[in-house]
């Protein structure tokens, strides 16, 4: 299927009206388990079961209810190394689960080394699950000397490509580099095969028969680039953590893009040719509007940009189409929560405050239509013991 195909399946406009003075109160769900520094979270297609992982290494299977997660069961995947940014990161659904099980996870084997790995869930027999693994994809820089940057989101088009985002693993020049995935957006197409790993580039890709380009890369330019999501029309959004200036929320809708890493943070103001601005922004210092919108912001010298879900409305809306359409965004240290929209040629519609929730690390929709996040249990991503929760996103 060709991408103008897989955008076309993708388009469902957003409303013509931009939402009211909405505010949601999020309430935190109990637990029969110890949650600990959670880093990811999803449904399970069709299912009121989740996955959420815990850095340590951990896959916890549970239910959500209607004031509790429940936990099903769990396991610890081997050779999971989390120092500081690494550990088990990042989470996808594939697309066939019905039928295939497999789910991914992104995952750091050591301080240089990055991985997706795919799993076959067995709800039956996790242990199974842990010995199920293959790996997908490998993102590596022996020259690297911090754990950090390393597989941020991951998420699948309709026709199965796989979209992840690889940060620089702390060497800036990976950036701009063009023969690695680091630094980069990647869209590939994970092996199924039940007994084998391995990937094939995205046919479209747009340098996939270039020399001196790698053929999984979609788009280059990027540093930490920990959470996004592809909204409705087929466009990922992506936050991109910023170094030592500015927190950046980008837009792919053109295959090939640079967004500017290491040359720039945030608006490009020298040398701009050929390289893509962020669609929206924040300073890491001085008192900027974003914070004047909410009362609640923590304070912290530390700035983490994150982009959440597009929201999708329904019969049974328990927000009455007043976010239908709209990406959630913030600033995972500062606590902000805001829903952005765009219009066909990526200007902002609008952009608007929801409420305050400080240290989310995932987010998504429930079958019953209601927002979920988890939170990590603090702004430092170390090694140590953070208590983390649930919670179920309600109107204020």
């Amino acid at each position: 299927m060709s991408r103008a195909l897989v955008v076309a399946a993708l388009v469902a406009c957003a409303p013509d009206d931009p939402p009211g003075p909405v505010r949601l109160a999020f309430e935190r769900l109990d637990t029969d388990r110890e949650l600990v520094a959670v880093t990811d979270f999803r449904f399970l297609p069709g299912s009121d079961e989740a996955l959420l992982l815990e850095k340590q290494g951990t896959v916890v299977w549970g239910r959500v209810t209607d004031d509790a997660f429940v936990t099903l069961g769990w396991v610890a995947l081997p050779d999971v190394y989390d120092d500081n940014d690494c550990g088990l990161v990042s989470l996808a659904i594939d697309p066939g689960f019905a039928t295939n099980r497999f789910v991914y996870v992104g995952a750091c084997l050591d301080l240089a080394t990055s991985v997706i790995w795919r799993l076959t869930l067995d709800t039956n027999d996790l242990a199974a699950t842990a010995a199920s693994v293959v790996e997908i994809l490998r993102a590596q820089d022996v020259l690297a000397d911090r754990p950090w940057h390393n597989v941020g989101a991951m998420g699948f088009e309709p026709d199965g490509v796989m979209w992840a985002l690889i940060g620089d693993k702390s060497v800036p020049a990976n950036g701009q580099s063009t023969d690695d995935v680091l630094g980069a957006v990647v869209r590939i197409v994970p092996s199924r095969d039940p007994d084998g790993g391995g990937h094939e580039a995205a046919f479209d890709n747009p340098w996939i028969d270039v020399a001196g380009y790698a053929a999984d890369i979609a788009a280059i330019g990027l540093r930490s680039p920990w959470r996004g999501a592809m909204d409705s029309r087929g466009r990922l959004w992506l936050g991109d953590v910023g170094a030592e200036r500015t927190e950046e929320i980008n837009l792919l809708d053109t295959l090939g893009a640079n967004f500017g890493w290491p040359l720039h943070e945030g608006r490009c103001t020298g040398e701009c040719g050929g390289l893509t601005d962020p669609i929206l922004s924040w300073p890491h210092d001085g008192h900027f509007g974003l914070l004047a919108d909410d009362p609640e912001v923590t304070t912290s010298l530390g700035r983490v940009a994150w982009v959440g879900i597009e929201l999708r409305g329904g019969a049974d809306d328990p927000y009455g189409g007043a976010l239908t359409g709209r990406m959630l965004y913030g600033d995972f240290c500062l606590g902000f929560v805001r829903a952005a929209t765009l219009d066909d040629d990526g200007t902002i519609v609008d952009d608007v405050p929801l409420g305050h929730l400080a240290h989310p690390s995932a987010w998504d929709q429930g079958p019953d239509g209601f927002l979920y996040a988890t939170t990590f249990g603090g702004c430092e991503s170390t090694g140590a013991q953070q208590p983390s929760a649930i919670w179920r996103a309600v109107l204020e």
